[in-house]
């Protein structure tokens, strides 16, 4: 049976026991398609992607998932997962190229925020402070906070309300300094400390994506232990955030191609099966078992496919 042909059993299967029909198929992918996904890749997709998507480039819009609920997803929505992948890929040796053009940009959200966060009296003069602290990336903002004096602690440091208007008109700023150093440093929030002497200390800092928690993989070591990886393609989509996709680089004791689980709520990594193929094959052996687990079974998709190769 053919890859397309086990796609298309597992859609009429589950047919047989589902109370909605499962999603139709869309008209095939094209070239360009293929290569705008091959271009954030950085090398040519597998031969078993080709074929599938030679058939269908997913499924049509609104409709139930084609995979026990799950979407089986187009073209577009791949290269978009891929690109938010590669933006948390950082740059090995980190450089600010244009200095001076950085430096006016951060001039600009400094003052910003002390405008914002320094009051006037009645007689129209600023009160005395000491320092603000602020945190702000691509639509996050954190603080600011003013601190009174030299001996004001954090404990007794007043936070600033803004509002969501006056954010607004600066978040242009910060995109436009995050565009300009993205190449070569490709932060993902600033951490400003501003003194009343109008001098200020800003630190480019980083979110740890791939090790501020304990992942697993199983097999030990077949998975890197990572929420994305712009190396991993995903073909379904739980519609939260989470996928099954094609892995082109397990670690040391995994194999290229194999099917994984994946997303912002897998910690548990699991390879399913080597292959898109063989994917398919499980998936139709369990289907075929009394009392399978894989239709309305009231688990989450990804629990369920857990357990079964546990």
């Amino acid at each position: 049976m053919s890859l397309v042909d086990k796609l298309r059993e597992i859609k009429n299967t589950q047919k047989k026991f589902l109370n909605t029909e499962p999603g139709e198929f869309a008209k095939p992918i094209d070239v360009q398609q293929i290569r705008a996904i091959e271009s954030l890749l950085g090398e040519a997709l597998p031969d078993e992607f080709v074929t599938l998507y030679s058939f269908a480039n997913g499924q049509v819009a609104d409709s139930d998932g084609i995979l026990f609920g799950e979407r089986f997803m187009n073209a577009e929505e791949i290269a978009a997962q891929l690109k938010i992948s590669l933006s948390f890929v950082k740059p090995e040796n980190k450089r600010i190229e244009n200095k001076e053009r950085s430096d006016n940009l951060l001039r600009v959200i400094a003052d910003f925020f002390v405008e914002k966060s320094i009051k006037r009296n009645l007689l129209g003069f600023k009160k005395k402070w000491h320092k603000i602290e602020f945190k702000c990336g691509l639509d996050s903002y954190e603080g600011p906070y003013l601190y009174t004096d030299i001996n004001t602690t954090e404990n007794k440091r007043e936070l600033v309300e803004i509002n969501y208007d006056a954010l607004s008109t600066i978040s242009g700023t910060i995109q436009e300094l995050h565009e300009l150093e993205k190449e070569n440093y490709n932060w993902d929030q600033l951490a400003f400390v501003v003194f009343s002497n109008n001098e200020y200390k800003v630190e480019r800092t980083f979110y740890d994506f791939d090790n501020q928690i304990n992942f697993t993989s199983n097999p030990e070591n077949a998975i890197r232990k990572k929420y994305f990886h712009y190396k991993w393609i995903p073909v379904f989509s739980d519609y939260g955030g989470n996928y099954i996709g094609i892995d082109l680089d397990p670690d040391i004791n995994g194999k290229k191609g194999q099917i994984i689980i994946f997303g912002r709520d897998e910690e548990d990594m699991v390879v399913l099966a080597d292959s898109l193929g063989e994917f398919f094959d499980f998936l139709l052996l369990e289907m075929k078992k009394p009392g399978n687990n894989l239709i309305n079974s009231g688990v989450h998709l990804h629990d369920t496919l857990k357990a079964l190769k546990k």
